[in-house]
Protein backbone atom coordinates (compact mmCIF):
# COMPACT_ATOMS: atom_id res chain seq x y z
CA UNK A 1 0.00 0.00 0.00
CA UNK A 2 2.64 2.71 0.74
CA UNK A 3 4.38 1.65 -2.63
CA UNK A 4 1.54 2.76 -4.54
CA UNK A 5 0.98 6.12 -2.36
CA UNK A 6 4.32 6.66 -3.39
CA UNK A 7 3.54 5.77 -6.90
CA UNK A 8 0.87 8.21 -6.85
CA UNK A 9 2.18 10.95 -5.09
CA UNK A 10 5.56 10.77 -7.38
CA UNK A 11 3.03 10.68 -10.50
CA UNK A 12 1.16 13.84 -9.53
CA UNK A 13 4.15 16.06 -9.23
CA UNK A 14 5.35 14.83 -12.60
CA UNK A 15 2.39 15.40 -14.10
CA UNK A 16 1.86 18.74 -12.40
CA UNK A 17 5.73 20.04 -13.24
CA UNK A 18 5.02 19.23 -16.67
CA UNK A 19 1.85 21.24 -16.68
CA UNK A 20 3.17 24.61 -15.11
CA UNK A 21 6.35 24.18 -17.15
CA UNK A 22 8.95 23.93 -14.09
CA UNK A 23 10.88 21.38 -15.33
CA UNK A 24 14.62 22.26 -14.92
CA UNK A 25 16.33 23.00 -18.19
CA UNK A 26 20.35 23.79 -18.83
CA UNK A 27 23.29 22.49 -19.16
CA UNK A 28 23.70 20.70 -15.08
CA UNK A 29 20.27 19.42 -15.68
CA UNK A 30 20.81 17.07 -18.65
CA UNK A 31 24.33 16.50 -17.12
CA UNK A 32 22.57 15.07 -13.83
CA UNK A 33 20.50 12.67 -16.69
CA UNK A 34 23.15 11.69 -18.31
CA UNK A 35 25.18 10.86 -15.66
CA UNK A 36 22.54 9.12 -13.80
CA UNK A 37 21.43 6.70 -16.52
CA UNK A 38 22.63 3.59 -14.61
CA UNK A 39 21.32 4.59 -11.40
CA UNK A 40 18.24 5.57 -12.03
CA UNK A 41 17.66 1.97 -14.30
CA UNK A 42 18.66 0.67 -10.89
CA UNK A 43 16.67 2.25 -8.71
CA UNK A 44 13.60 2.13 -11.41
CA UNK A 45 13.50 5.57 -12.37
CA UNK A 46 14.58 5.45 -15.75
CA UNK A 47 11.41 7.27 -17.30
CA UNK A 48 11.90 10.54 -14.78
CA UNK A 49 13.95 13.24 -15.84
CA UNK A 50 15.64 16.25 -13.50
CA UNK A 51 12.73 18.70 -12.23
CA UNK A 52 10.45 15.95 -12.54
CA UNK A 53 11.76 13.56 -9.80
CA UNK A 54 14.72 12.00 -11.03
CA UNK A 55 17.38 12.50 -7.94
CA UNK A 56 14.26 12.26 -5.60
CA UNK A 57 13.70 8.78 -6.89
CA UNK A 58 16.84 7.92 -6.65
CA UNK A 59 17.57 8.97 -3.07
CA UNK A 60 14.36 7.05 -2.34
CA UNK A 61 15.98 3.97 -3.59
CA UNK A 62 19.17 4.66 -2.07
CA UNK A 63 17.14 5.10 1.45
CA UNK A 64 15.16 1.94 1.32
CA UNK A 65 18.06 0.40 0.29
CA UNK A 66 21.05 1.20 1.97
CA UNK A 67 22.90 -1.75 1.99
CA UNK A 68 22.83 -3.11 -1.35
CA UNK A 69 22.75 0.26 -3.32
CA UNK A 70 24.88 3.28 -3.59
CA UNK A 71 25.20 6.17 -6.20
CA UNK A 72 27.69 6.08 -8.26
CA UNK A 73 30.51 9.18 -8.15
CA UNK A 74 29.66 10.37 -11.51
CA UNK A 75 26.08 10.78 -10.41
CA UNK A 76 26.80 12.22 -7.15
CA UNK A 77 29.32 14.71 -8.53
CA UNK A 78 26.22 16.03 -11.34
CA UNK A 79 23.51 16.28 -8.44
CA UNK A 80 26.07 18.43 -6.08
CA UNK A 81 27.28 20.55 -9.17
CA UNK A 82 23.22 21.03 -9.88
CA UNK A 83 22.46 21.84 -6.28
CA UNK A 84 25.12 24.29 -6.19
CA UNK A 85 24.33 25.90 -9.43
CA UNK A 86 20.95 26.49 -8.05
CA UNK A 87 21.80 27.73 -4.28
CA UNK A 88 24.26 30.53 -6.37
CA UNK A 89 20.91 31.24 -8.62
CA UNK A 90 21.67 29.87 -12.23
CA UNK A 91 18.59 28.12 -12.63
CA UNK A 92 16.15 30.42 -11.87
CA UNK A 93 12.90 29.69 -12.34
CA UNK A 94 11.45 30.96 -15.71
CA UNK A 95 8.60 32.25 -16.31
Amino acid sequence: MKTFIFVLALSMCTTSAFATGKVATGQDAQDVDKACVADAQTAGCGSEQVGTGLMKCIHAYKKAHKKEFTISEGCKAAMQKFHQDRKGGKHSKQK
